[in-house]
């Protein structure tokens, strides 16, 4: 037992012994310090830049220090990058120097040279609407009720002022379609792409809201048919004047089509006095998809044209008479 208490003795003996001489001996290490920018001014930011989040340094210190410093991370020091007479521009490079290096340790100097490329940026923040992307095919036999929506449907975007788009949409993570069932989609989540790695959104996802429902194919018979004339053209006529629509669309409002809303026009524009084949033209609410048109083509009669002669230059309507020569 004597013995084992001498032991325990000698060992923190030798611990203290060496804990004093660790204190007491100044020793030259690397150490990973971080660096810190300060002294930008409000409303400027420096995203974009290839800044570290650490540097390498060597430092000059007591060897218990720089021992528990690598151990136990504890604080020694920083590289403070001071920007306090920067404004925004263009890019510039940056040297780090030792007098950067605030630490109560002594700084001997850097593992290599440091030199920072910077570009200040005024920071803006706008407001721009939320694009759905789509992704896939509706299940078989089903259409939009609802066209996809977010909620909300414009988004804060800030950031550097040239990563921030002027213009245009914040795009939605793809919604793959065949998710989508017959019914009313509501509070499903899609996620909000940056327009770049250094813009933020707010919020960061938007909230879907649609509707699917069953479609269904519809003929609408008898709707007219419209000439497009120019002014001044002389009167125009469409034989015939009448033709049928197959569509497809949502049940629902299928059924609920009526003929005015469909118009069928032939551009006739400023085309001379004569007889034409021409082709029909549907407008159609955006819902609808257009399936058919029957008849296709229209015979369009421009002006009082006259009447086509036959092939051997007998004028319709009229006869020849019978019988031999005059006389």
């Amino acid at each position: 037992m004597n013995r084992l208490g001498l032991k325990i003795c000698c060992f923190v003996a030798s611990v203290l012994i060496w804990v004093q001489v660790a204190a007491t001996t100044d020793v030259e290490q690397a150490a990973r310090l971080p660096l810190r920018v300060v002294g930008l001014s409000e409303g400027l930011t420096y995203a974009g830049s290839a800044v570290p989040d650490a540097v390498d340094v060597r430092l000059r210190g007591s060897r218990l220090r720089l021992l528990t410093n690598r151990f136990f991370q504890r604080y020694v020091g920083e590289v403070r990058l001071n920007l306090a007479d920067q404004g925004a521009g263009p890019a510039f490079s940056y040297q780090l120097a030792e007098t950067d290096v605030v630490s109560e340790l002594q700084v001997v100097r850097f593992q290599r040279e440091e030199r920072i490329r910077l570009r200040i940026d005024e920071l803006v923040e706008r407001r721009l609407p939320v694009a759905v992307m789509l992704a896939g095919e509706l299940p078989r036999g089903t259409g939009f009720l609802a066209e996809p929506r977010a909620e909300p449907d414009s988004v804060t975007v800030s950031g550097p002022s040239r990563f921030v788009p002027d213009a245009g949409a914040v795009a939605t993570e793809a919604l793959e379609l065949d998710r989508l069932q017959p019914g009313r989609t509501e509070g499903l989540v899609l996620d909000l792409r940056p327009p770049h790695e250094h813009v933020a959104v707010a919020p960061a996802q938007v909230q879907l809201r649609t509707a699917v429902a069953p479609l269904q194919e519809r003929t609408l018979a008898n709707v007219p048919v419209i000439p497009l004339v120019d002014a001044g053209q002389p009167d125009v006529g469409v034989s015939p004047p009448v033709a049928d629509v197959l569509v497809r669309g949502v049940a629902d409002s299928v059924r609920a089509l009526t003929e005015a809303r469909l118009i069928v026009t032939v551009a006739v524009g400023d085309l001379p006095e004569g007889q034409y084949i021409l082709p029909g033209q549907v407008d159609c609410p955006p819902w609808l998809t257009l399936l058919g048109l029957v008849p296709a083509e229209f015979r369009v009669i421009v002006g009082d044209p006259p009447l086509p002669r036959s092939p051997r230059g007998d004028t319709p309507g009229r006869t020849r008479p019978r019988g031999g020569a005059d006389g």
